[in-house]
């Protein structure tokens, strides 16, 4: 009987010991690969009528307006799909790389082929994020002709 539970204790051992460690799941943002002011998956970009009075600015993508909030947070993502009706929604997931919370403004610029406005600027959304936490805005548009670009602005609250 002694032998018995002497092996029961070794198996409970062994088997806690196999067991690996959970993933890390808390924030930890390394800005040294963050683009500087926008976000991935960018395509097309919005040229100066006069050469050299700015920078380019890529489309469907996040453009960070708020410099503060630069080496702040992080876009992890965006995405856009059609709906059935040719609605043009976007998302951008956003991670607060601080150790307290903040809240941030967003919105949303849809654009034609020719760069212009396909319907009226979004009004800016809040969104309130924990310290390290992630946080996700969606808009969705509401005109046709339908939009082919966009471009999602981000700032803190004023």
């Amino acid at each position: 009987m002694k032998n018995l539970i002497i092996l029961i204790i070794i198996i409970s051992i062994s088997a806690c010991a196999s067991q690996q460690a959970p993933p890390v799941t808390f924030v930890s943002c390394d800005f040294k690969n963050a683009p500087y002011g926008s976000a991935p998956r960018g395509y097309g970009q919005l040229v100066p009528a006069i050469i050299g009075s700015m920078h380019p600015i890529a489309l469907s993508t996040v453009s960070i307006t708020d410099t503060a909030l630069l080496r702040r947070v992080v876009v992890q993502d965006v995405k856009a799909m059609r709906t059935q009706s040719e609605q043009l929604n976007v998302y951008a997931r956003i991670v607060n790389c601080t150790d307290y919370p903040i809240i941030l403004q967003a919105r949303t610029q849809y654009l034609d082929r020719n760069q212009v406005l396909a319907e009226p600027v979004t009004q800016w959304k809040r969104m309130h994020l924990s310290a390290r936490s992630i946080g996700n805005y969606q808009e969705s548009s509401i005109l046709q002709p339908m939009p082919d670009s966009f471009l999602i602005e981000l700032r803190e609250q004023l």
